[in-house]
């Protein structure tokens, strides 16, 4: 926990790039209908799914690839906008819990195929709010004296999701980004929070192990499965409102003052309802759940990046006194959450 430290570096996002959404398998609410042998025109289903999960439509990676291929995506499309990145990076994190080689250090995987030349790698893991645990990370090693570095957030949360059961198919897309963070005297790091209730570590879990042994494999073995399933969404909720209301006390300002908050997305009303709680006016809240659902760590900062890109912003272009809260919480329970001032 860190509250006001004067000393404390400050970062900026200098660019932001998302994998090729176009060479995913996009598909509407009336194509999932169709593949799960309901009713396209079924009102009471479209309903649900339109203005309770608030989900028209996600983004699904195809069979023949996996969420190392979409980091690399991501990695490259951010190599290109900004070429500095292999020299300047000091370090290169990739996120995610649906990494296919999980017995390699695939950030140093990537770093090697790049040719980033002085990237410290490490790869990192904590559910839904992975990604913003990486950015206070992040924070740490240029508080130690890094320029800067890269994050990479990227998942195929579809290929462990159960594709009988209609909710966590219609509500989950896959999805990579890659981000350049560079310490900057523009920006005052306020507070920053993290946390895990581990009594709920089971909540939502893929039990199979790997490798599995000869003959052993089972793909309903890697589905998701819920545990403790009222339990988990309670506490969901509850630590959702509580860490942003930690975040916000220690950084010493009110809900009211947050004009830009970025967050975890799973269904339409929740960010909507905590942003209630807390008292976060509703155009501070940036949402983009109905056109990718909830892709896991990469979902806060894609919905930065295609919120920038519809008011044809950058970070640069915020204003003094701006307040800048990323936020997630995720199954496992763990919460995360960094909240920046612009000088």
């Amino acid at each position: 926990m860190l509250i006001n430290h004067k000393d404390a570096v400050g970062f900026a996002i200098t660019d932001t790039a998302t994998c090729d959404f176009e060479a995913l398998e996009q598909v509407d609410n009336s194509e999932l209908l169709r593949r799960f042998g309901r009713s396209t025109g079924s009102d009471r289903v479209s309903r649900f799914l339109v203005q309770e999960m608030g989900i028209e439509r996600r983004h699904l990676c195809p069979p023949g690839k996996n969420a190392l291929d979409l980091a690399r995506d991501a990695l490259g499309r951010l190599v290109r906008q900004c070429p500095r990145v292999l020299e300047d990076a000091d370090f290169l994190i990739l996120c995610g819990i649906s990494n296919p080689m999980p017995v390699t250090t695939t950030s140093a995987l990537l770093a090697g195929e790049f040719g980033f030349r002085n990237a410290s790698c490490w790869d990192l893991k904590s559910g839904c709010s992975t990604g913003v645990l990486a950015l206070i990370q992040a924070q740490g090693w240029m508080q130690a004296g890094a320029r800067g570095g890269v994050i990479v957030c990227a998942e195929t949360l579809s290929k462990f999701s159960d594709p009988d059961v209609l909710q966590m198919s219609a509500s989950v897309g896959d999805g990579a980004v890659a981000l350049f963070v560079e310490r900057s005297q523009d920006w005052t790091l306020k507070s920053v929070v993290h946390g895990t209730d581990a009594s709920l570590a089971r909540s939502m879990i893929v039990n199979a192990t790997f490798p599995p042994g000869p003959g052993e494999y089972r793909p309903e073995d890697y589905y998701f499965t819920f545990n403790q399933k009222p339990e988990g969404i309670e506490a969901i909720g509850r630590y959702w409102v509580s860490s942003l209301r930690q975040l916000l006390e220690n950084a010493g300002i009110s809900g009211a003052d947050v004009q830009h908050y970025f967050a975890h997305q799973v269904d339409a009303k929740k960010n909507a309802a905590v942003a209630e709680a807390c008292g976060l006016r509703r155009e501070a809240v940036a949402t983009n759940f109905s056109d990718f659902g909830n892709m896991g760590c990469p979902t806060v900062f894609i919905n930065y990046h295609r919120w920038q890109q519809k008011r044809g912003t950058s970070f640069a272009d915020f204003a003094p006194g701006a307040s800048l809260v990323f936020h997630a919480v995720g199954g496992g329970v763990s919460w995360a959450g960094l909240c920046l001032v612009r000088r």
